[in-house]
């Protein structure tokens, strides 16, 4: 019998416009194995109605077309259930779908996953606030994200730009409170990241063991430092080697909890958010499914 796939694409999310994809599923999808359905999102937070609907119709799989935030939307309606996720990357970092050596912007290979690549399960974050797949935190990171999300244009050179005006004109860093594995600490905070999977996007990760099946978070605390470090600190984490840098923490957690702070911005699998009170995270180990390459071996 075969299997009921549905597609849902976020038409705006990345640089790229999608009105080729349906014509790109239709030419590459393996009819032998898949029936196909169709739907676009129409607001923020559509995708996971939408997937909710999706799994209670009994689809299979249900492949988010778009971004790293596009995908958190279809993920977060699929955990604990027997659906599975599967992705064609069309966002500007694509952060998931990069961590499992997934072309960005490529409807033929993402569509060859689909009819060829096998079922896995990954690792969760659930938080009190919103879930994630690839990683959240505040800080500088989520400063940028923000910035990034306010202008116009999408894409490399456009986060690139939101990141450069936040380091030299914008962000200033603030005092933090928060607590890892019941190890609290309190400091001036740059940058506070927790991962899930291995990078924010564009390739940009900066630990270099990140496992989407351990259990773990890998967090990354960074205090603040003198500006005229800044380049240092930088290319040490470009090659991904935090242990050089005297002001970064690296931790792996089941939990964290992050105190409430009036100045904290958050950035959820790229997404800002601004969140008063106290936000707590915590691994839901293997609980989603989902499609990647058959030849991805480590993950």
């Amino acid at each position: 019998m075969k299997k009921q796939v549905l597609f849902i694409i976020n038409p705006i999310s990345g640089v790229y416009r999608k009105e080729h994809i349906p014509e790109k599923i239709a030419k590459y999808i393996d009819f032998t194995k898949y029936d196909y359905t169709i739907r676009t999102t129409q607001y923020a937070g559509h995708a996971t109605e939408i997937a909710a609907v999706a799994v209670k119709e009994g689809f299979d799989v249900v492949v988010a077309v778009g971004g790293d935030g596009s995908i958190n939307e279809v993920a977060n309606a699929l955990i604990g259930t027997e659906a599975v996720l599967g992705i064609i990357p069309f966002g500007s970092g694509n952060g998931l779908a990069r961590h499992f050596k997934m072309k960005p912007r490529n409807a033929k290979s993402a569509l060859d996953v689909i009819n060829h690549g096998k079922v896995v399960k990954m690792d969760v974050v659930k938080s009190n606030v919103r879930n994630f797949f690839s990683c959240a935190g505040f800080g500088y990171d989520a400063h940028a994200a923000r910035r990034f999300r306010a202008q116009p244009m999408r894409g490399f050179f456009s986060y690139f730009l939101a990141g450069a005006r936040e380091i030299f004109w914008y962000f200033k860093p603030s005092m933090a409170k928060v607590e890892i594995d019941g190890e609290v600490f309190e400091q001036e905070t740059y940058l506070f990241t927790a991962f899930n999977a291995s990078q924010y996007g564009y390739e940009f990760g900066i630990l270099p063991n990140t496992s989407l099946k351990d259990g773990l978070m890998d967090v990354v605390l960074l205090r603040s430092f003198p500006l005229r470090r800044l380049f240092y600190i930088f290319f040490c984490l470009v090659l991904k080697r935090p242990d050089l840098v005297k002001e970064a923490s690296v931790f792996r957690a089941k939990k964290v909890k992050i105190f409430g702070n009036k100045k904290n911005v958050y950035q959820f699998d790229g997404d800002h958010i601004v969140h008063h009170d106290d936000i707590e995270m915590e691994i839901d180990s293997l609980a989603l499914n989902i499609l990647i390459p058959e030849e991805c071996i480590t993950y």
